[in-house]
């Protein structure tokens, strides 16, 4: 195998997912030299890549609990007119949700790293690494032309699946703790030309039907209109096999046009995304899925008359795959009792939302109303390498708490930790393990992140 060119830089983040690109803006905004790898050719990972949006949630009840660099993104995406902003959820599950145009978060984000001067490597993938001594000491990367060795300091596993870590050799753990079985992956995708007004009326005469925010009175009184509901319909439809899909509800968001939606309704189980060629198969059972769906939605419901399917995800959406075992598992009863950390870097009141791994039910357990939990720094420091910290889904915790922490803007404020992170221990020459927290939590707080010390439920 021939090495085209060596590359060194100060910061390697791996992956342009929500917590990628903004682990790469804060180091670099920490002046560190930054190089951020990407397979895909645009950044925001599951949202644009498999449409998954909007985004979820920022908020716990009515206190925003997630901002900084996250909310920095939000406010530009706006001023292209890509976001009506944070918006109360019309289904009650959480404080807020966020629409985004999916092609304006990709033009901002990537926008905001050039900026901030993060060498930006589209179509680069890892393949391999080399370690010695506890630490990483270079990465093998396949491009178009060839392959490329990248050395670093330090290494920023924002892969989603812990590739970085599962290639160096960490302990890892996948799906559930019974059986290993991960949750469905799901096709998103778009619909247009969808008459809101006509579902509106049909909830309004049968609110029984559908989950709806108890405070809403009709959803008319939206800026836009969410449907989780159409029960009695699906089990019709499954009933005489015209919806094939393993589901129990209709699930769409309107966007951030109106009349256009994100469907969340697909559901391909017993596979693994980074298991052989599952992810393909997945792929393929997804967009299987997308068509029935299509027809079901013509036939059944009001308002898809005339509803064209504009797009589906270049990727299916994967809502679980590997996790490491870090130096602390978060648990489904640090997240449900809302609990607090010492060394706290992170924000989350998304209830753990878990999709059967075998079947259609969906299982909710929600905070109390405005709670939150926080998310340690431990829980991103994987057991075996010294200079690699990973963030996003793949943190260290169980299959039920992993069911709150995966969603995007608590991805996001992880990955302004894993980055301010990077960028100081570099700075000190420490390792991830020895980094002081103090330094680490003061520069969070500088650069606008929300991490109040908590006192209810604090744990070591």
């Amino acid at each position: 195998m021939q090495i085209i060119e060596r590359l060194i830089t100060d910061i390697v983040v791996v992956g342009g997912g929500p917590s990628g690109l903004i682990a790469a803006l804060a180091a670099a905004r920490e002046g560190e030299t930054v190089t951020l790898l990407e397979r895909y050719g645009f950044l925001g990972g599951c949202a644009t890549m498999s449409l998954v949006v909007p985004l979820m949630t920022f908020h716990a009840g009515d206190k925003q609990i997630i901002k900084g660099y996250a909310q920095e993104l939000i406010e530009r995406i706006a001023e292209l007119n890509g976001t009506t902003g944070h918006i109360p959820d019309p289904l009650g599950v959480a404080g807020s949700i966020t629409p985004v145009d999916t092609e304006v978060y990709k033009y901002v984000a990537q926008e905001m790293l050039l900026e901030a001067g993060v060498d930006l490597c589209y179509h680069s993938e890892v393949v391999d690494l080399v370690t010695a001594n506890n630490l990483i000491k270079s990465l093998l990367v396949k491009t178009r032309s060839g392959f490329y060795q990248v050395e670093a300091a330090k290494y920023v596993d924002a892969t989603g699946d812990g590739d970085l870590a599962y290639l160096s050799g960490n302990p890892i753990e996948i799906g559930r703790k019974e059986d290993g079985k991960c949750q469905p992956m799901t096709m998103m995708f778009k619909v247009g030309n969808v008459d809101l007004d006509k579902i509106i009326e049909l909830t309004d005469r049968n609110p029984e039907d559908f989950l709806i925010h108890p405070g809403i009175d009709s959803l008319s009184q939206l800026k836009r209109v969410a449907i989780s509901g159409f029960f009695k319909t699906v089990e019709t439809a499954r009933r005489k096999k015209e919806l094939k899909v393993k589901r129990d509800r209709v699930l769409f968001f309107e966007l951030d046009r109106r009349g256009v939606i994100g469907v969340n309704m697909s559901r391909v189980i017993d596979k693994t995304a980074t298991k052989g060629f599952e992810l393909s198969e997945a792929t393929i059972e997804g967009r299987r899925q997308v068509f029935n769906i299509m027809e079901f939605f013509r036939k059944y419901l009001p308002g898809f008359a005339d509803a064209v399917l504009l797009e589906s995800g270049c990727q299916i959406g994967v809502r679980e795959s590997r996790r490491i075992k870090g130096e602390y598992i978060l648990t489904e009863l640090d997240v449900i009792t809302g609990r607090g950390f010492v060394d706290a870097v992170a924000q989350g009141s998304w209830p753990i939302d878990i999709h059967d791994p075998t079947g259609q039910e969906l299982e909710l357990k929600s905070l109390k109303w405005g709670d939150y939990y926080q998310i340690p720094y431990r829980c991103m420091l994987p057991q075996n390498t010294d200079n690699l910290i990973v963030t996003g889904r793949a943190i260290s915790t169980t299959h039920q708490a992993f069911a709150s922490t995966r969603v995007s803007p608590i991805c996001m404020a992880l990955g302004q930790a894993a980055g301010t992170a990077a960028a100081i221990a570099r700075k000190e020459g420490v390792s991830f393990r020895d980094l002081p927290y103090h330094l680490l939590y003061q520069t969070l707080i500088s650069k606008g992140q929300a991490i109040e010390p908590k006192t209810e439920g604090l744990s070591n």
